[in-house]
Parts: structure tokens; sequence; C-alpha cells
């Protein structure tokens, strides 16, 4: 028997333990006096708008990169940051152009 009511004890006493040190991040009456979100529909409604309704359209089909680089121009756009964004990420989207002329190729650096 007392072999039993330890095993029902540990997970009770982990559940104590997990809320003793996240107790300060449970203020949710003070949270929601900030006008702060405290549930998940936040979250998934960016889920939807930004991912679901860019990436899932018919017909498309993304690889890996070409999906982050979209979600990351996309959210920065709805979330009115792009100046901050773009001193950031510019120099992952800024490549050299080489342009082929009639007489000769020319390399546009916009870095430059």
């Amino acid at each position: 028997m007392s072999r039993r009511r330890g095993r029902k004890r540990e997970p009770r006493e982990k559940a104590l333990t997990y809320f003793r040190n996240q107790r300060e991040r449970m203020r949710y009456a003070a949270y929601q006096q900030a006008n702060l979100p405290i549930g998940s529909g936040v979250v998934e409604a960016a889920c939807k708008t930004l991912v679901s309704r860019r990436l899932k359209r018919s017909g498309m089909r993304w690889g890996i990169a070409g999906g982050q680089a979209v979600l990351t121009l996309r959210s920065v756009i709805q979330s009115d940051r792009w100046e901050c964004a773009w001193f950031l990420l510019r120099n992952d989207f800024r490549k050299p152009v080489t342009v082929v002329e009639a007489h000769g190729p020319k390399v546009l650096d916009p870095a430059a």
C-alpha cells in the first residue's frame, strides 16, 4: 500500500513544483488588466493569418527556405516593423546581380 501512495504522490509533487516555479508567470488577472492576451487564441489566429492563408493556397508547394523567407517578410509587414526588421534582414536578402549586356556582363552590387 505504501508503494502505491508513493506513485500517486510523485505526479502531484511534480505539478506542485511546476506551479511554484511558474508562479510569477501565472498572474492572469494582472495580465488581463494590462490588456495582454493570456490564451492561445491570439497565437492560433496569427498562425492562421500568417501561415495558412499565405502558404496553403491551391497548388502551392514550398521548400523550407522559401516558405521561411515568405513568412519572415509577411510577419514583419503584418506587425508594422518593416524599418527595424529590414535593418537586420537586408544583408540576407541583398545579393549581387549579374546583368548580361551586349558589350559584356555587368555586376550590380546592392551593398555598393
